[in-house]
């Protein structure tokens, strides 16, 4: 950085330098997102389709997980809310919000890319499999084990049901127009 651009304030901290570092450019051309790809989605279509919805699936879910965790996390760990209660509540936020990422994102063409009440009452059923999968893994582990935070087994017990919603939701939910891929 050029020492014109170092300049310290009367406190001592760096002060905002008054022109703009050459590797950025001053503007940034808009897009409307449907004429422009990310690279990440660039990356993703160079996959073969039940991969690209593997990963998009995943990134969903991965969101849907921190929302989950970070949601129990306040309500078990620090709010004293009973552990099967606070995961009921947290499956109830993180399956509205993973519906809607799949439904948009990961499944779009399947789904033409519109929310539909039944679909998502189909994917909430399922999911409430991957739930069932989820209690019986941070039951087991809070019976079997002294956790410092019951947000540690709730984490394992989100990721066994992962692939068995992946395949639902692939298999099941987000079927239209399967053929064309």
């Amino acid at each position: 950085m050029p020492a014109a651009n170092r300049a310290r304030s009367s406190r001592g901290d760096a002060a905002i330098p008054d022109t703009i570092p050459e590797s950025i450019p001053e503007s940034i051309p808009e897009t409307n997102g449907s004429s422009a790809r990310s690279g990440l989605d660039r990356r993703l279509a160079a996959l073969p389709p039940v991969l690209r919805q593997l990963v998009r699936f995943g990134m969903a879910g991965g969101l849907g997980t921190a929302t989950n965790l970070a949601l129990f996390f306040v309500l078990v760990d620090l709010g004293g809310l009973p552990p099967m209660l606070g995961m009921l509540l947290c499956f109830a936020v993180a399956v509205t919000q993973n519906y809607v990422l799949n439904e948009l994102w990961t499944f779009a063409t399947e789904s033409a890319g519109h929310i539909a009440l039944g679909r998502y009452a189909r994917f909430v059923l399922a999911s409430s499999v991957g739930l069932a999968i989820n209690a019986a893994v941070l039951a087991a582990l809070l019976a079997l084990f002294d956790f410092p935070y019951a947000v540690h087994p709730q984490a394992a017990g989100i990721a066994a049901g992962m692939l068995f919603n992946f395949a639902a939701s692939r298999w099941l939910i987000f079927t239209h127009d399967r053929a064309a891929h």
